[in-house]
C-alpha cells in the first residue's frame, strides 16, 4: 500500500502564499513610492507658497527697516505673523535676530528661543546675506516645521545733491525667517496613507480570491494526476484523465494518459507472453509425450521379444516416424526461438519466383499424386524478380503445400498460383479440403494451434509451421492471409514486394537442375 503524503506543504498552499506575497510586496512598494511622491509634492507646494510669503514679508518691512523704524516693523510683522499663523524672526544687517513673533505662544521678543531650535546656522546666515533664499525642514520635539529665510533689500535710499539725485544699488539690510508647522501636511499624508492602506488591504483580499481560484484551477489537474498515478501504482489502469487544455498542464495530462496506455499495453503483453510461455511448456510437453511414449513402448516390446519377426519392420517404421517427428519439432522450436529473439538472419538475393515455385511444387507434387490429388501449378507470364532468402521462401511454400495435401481428401485439388497485383507478387496455395471453421481462423497462425488435433498428430505436424511461415513472410516485408469456408477448402495468400520486373533466367536454370 502506498503511503499518501500529508498536506501541510502542498503546491496549492505554496502557490497561494507566493502569489499573495508578490501582490502584497508589490502593493507595499507602490504605496511607499506613492506616499513619498505625494509627500514630496505637498512639501514642494508648501515650500513654494511659504517662500513666496517670505519674499512678500521681506518686501513689506524693507522700507521701515531701512529707515530704522523698528516699531513699524514690529507692527507689520505681528500683523503678518498672526494672519499667516507663522513664526517670524527679523535679523539685522549683522545676522543677529532682534525681533521674534510666534502666534502659537503669542510670543513677542527680541531674542532667539533656543528651546525651539528654530534658527539659522552661521553658514546659512552668510548664504542668505549673499542674496539667496533658504528653505529647510526643522525637526522639533513635537512636530516638524518648514523654515524659509529671505534677505531684505533696501531699494528706496536716496541721496540728494544740488544738481543730481542718484539711486544706489539695492543693499541687504537684514533678513527675515518665516517658520510654519507642517502639521497640515502630516495630517493629509496620514490620511492619504490610511487610504492607501485600506485600498491595499482590499486589493490583497481581492487578489487572494482571484489567486485562490487561479491556483485551484492550476493545481486541480496535478491533484488528479497524483491520484491517477496512485491508482496506476496499485494496478488500476482505468485512470485516464480528461484532457481540457493545450497548455503545459494539458501536455502533461496527454503524456500521462499515453504512459498509462503504454503501461497497460506492456502489462498485457507481459501477461500474454507469460501465458504463451506456459502454453509453450504445456504444448511442448504434450507434443513430446506421445512420440516418446510410442518410441519407448515399441522399443520395450522389441527388447522383451514380444514382437513377432513379421511385425518388427512395421514397429521399427513407427519408431522412425516418431523420431522424425521429434526431430522436426525440435528444429521448428529452434527456428521459432531464433525468429522471436531476432537471431535469425535472411540471406537475401535476387530470386526468380517462377523457378522457386516450380521447385517447391515439384517437391510436393509426388506426395499429392500418391494421395490421388489433382496438383495444379498456375504461373502468370513474365513474373518479376523478388529479393529474399531462397531457402526460407522454399520452406514457407513447402509448409503451405504440405498442409494443403494433408487436409485435402482423395480426389480433391491443390493449386499453387503465382501472379502480380498492384506492384505486389501474390502466391496462393488453394485446396479443396475440409476448410477451417470461423472460430479457428483468428488463431490459425498461433504456435501449436491445430484445427484437427487427431489428424494433425497422425500427420506428424508440430503445430509451429504456420507461426514460422508468418514471421518469415513478415521478415520479407510481406503479408500472409487466409480465407476459408468449412467444407469448401482454404486459400493461403502471400503478398511480397516486387524487386525487379526482369525475370531471373539463371535462377530458372538452377531450379531445373535441382
Amino acid at each position: 500500500m502506498i503511503k499518501r503524503p500529508g498536506r501541510p506543504y502542498t503546491l496549492f498552499s505554496k502557490l497561494m502564499l507566493s502569489h499573495l506575497a508578490v501582490v502584497a510586496l508589490s502593493l507595499l512598494i507602490v504605496g511607499f513610492f506613492l506616499t513619498y511622491l505625494i509627500e514630496k509634492y505637498f512639501f514642494s507646494a508648501r515650500e513654494w507658497e511659504v517662500a513666496g510669503q517670505a519674499r512678500d514679508v521681506a518686501y513689506l518691512v524693507a522700507d521701515d527697516l531701512g529707515r530704522g523704524d523698528l516699531t513699524a516693523v514690529e507692527k507689520t510683522i505681528e500683523t503678518i505673523a498672526f494672519s499667516l499663523d507663522a513664526k517670524i524672526r527679523v535679523l539685522d544687517d549683522y545676522g543677529a535676530p532682534f525681533l521674534t513673533i510666534d502666534p502659537e505662544t503669542e510670543l513677542v521678543e527680541n531674542k532667539i528661543d533656543q528651546q525651539e531650535g528654530v534658527g539659522l546656522e552661521e553658514r546659512e546666515i552668510e548664504h542668505v546675506f549673499k542674496g539667496n533664499m533658504l528653505t529647510k525642514k526643522v525637526y522639533g520635539p513635537v512636530l516638524q516645521r518648514l523654515l524659509v529665510a529671505a534677505p531684505v533689500y533696501y531699494e528706496h535710499s536716496e541721496m540728494e545733491t544740488e544738481m543730481v539725485i542718484a539711486e544706489e544699488e539695492p543693499q541687504i539690510i537684514g533678513a527675515i525667517t518665516l517658520s510654519v508647522p507642517l502639521l497640515g501636511i502630516e495630517e493629509n499624508l496620514a490620511q492619504i496613507s490610511r487610504l492607501i492602506l485600506y485600498a491595499g488591504t482590499i486589493s490583497v483580499l481581492v487578489a487572494a480570491v482571484f489567486v485562490y481560484f487561479v491556483t485551484k484551477n492550476l493545481t486541480r489537474p496535478l491533484y488528479k494526476i497524483n491520484q491517477a498515478a496512485l491508482k496506476l501504482a496499485e494496478g488500476n489502469y482505468d485512470c485516464k484523465i480528461e484532457e481540457k487544455s493545450n497548455d503545459e498542464i494539458g501536455t502533461l495530462i496527454k503524456t500521462f494518459n499515453y504512459s498509462v496506455e503504454q503501461v497497460e499495453k506492456n502489462v498485457e503483453e507481459q501477461k500474454k507472453l507469460e501465458q504463451l510461455r506456459r502454453n509453450l511448456v504445456a504444448n511442448v510437453s504434450h507434443e513430446l509425450k506421445a512420440p516418446l511414449a510410442s518410441i519407448r513402448g515399441f522399443s520395450e516390446l522389441m527388447l522383451d521379444g514380444l514382437v513377432e519377426e513379421s511385425d518388427k519392420e512395421k514397429y521399427m517404421q513407427v519408431i522412425l516416424d516418431n523420431s522424425v517427428h521429434l526431430s522436426r519439432l525440435v528444429d521448428d522450436l529452434l527456428t521459432l526461438s531464433h525468429l522471436e529473439s531476432g537471431q535469425l538472419y535472411l540471406e537475401k538475393e535476387e530470386i526468380s519466383i517462377d523457378a522457386l515455385a516450380r521447385w517447391s511444387f515439384d517437391s510436393i507434387a509426388t506426395r499429392g499424386e500418391e494421395k490421388d490429388l489433382k496438383m495444379n501449378l498456375e504461373l502468370a507470364p513474365s513474373l518479376p524478380v523478388i529479393k529474399g532468402d531462397r531457402t526460407r521462401l522454399h520452406e514457407i511454400l513447402i509448409n503451405l503445400l504440405e498442409n494443403a495435401v494433408e487436409h485435402t481428401p482423395p480426389g480433391g485439388e491443390v493449386t499453387l498460383k503465382v501472379y502480380c497485383l498492384d506492384y505486389q507478387l501474390v502466391i496462393e496455395v488453394r485446396d479443396t479440403g475440409c476448410g477451417i471453421s470461423e472460430e479457428d481462423l483468428p488463431y490459425i497462425f498461433e504456435r501449436f494451434y491445430k484445427t484437427d488435433r487427431s489428424r494433425a498428430q497422425n500427420s506428424g505436424s508440430s503445430g509451429l509451421g504456420l507461426a514460422i511461415a508468418k514471421q518469415l513472410v513478415e521478415m520479407h516485408n510481406g503479408r500472409i492471409t487466409v480465407v476459408s469456408n468449412p467444407g469448401e477448402g482454404s486459400t493461403f495468400s502471400i503478398s511480397l514486394p516486387v524487386h525487379d520486373t526482369r525475370p531471373g533466367k539463371n535462377d530458372v536454370q538452377q531450379a531445373d537442375k535441382k
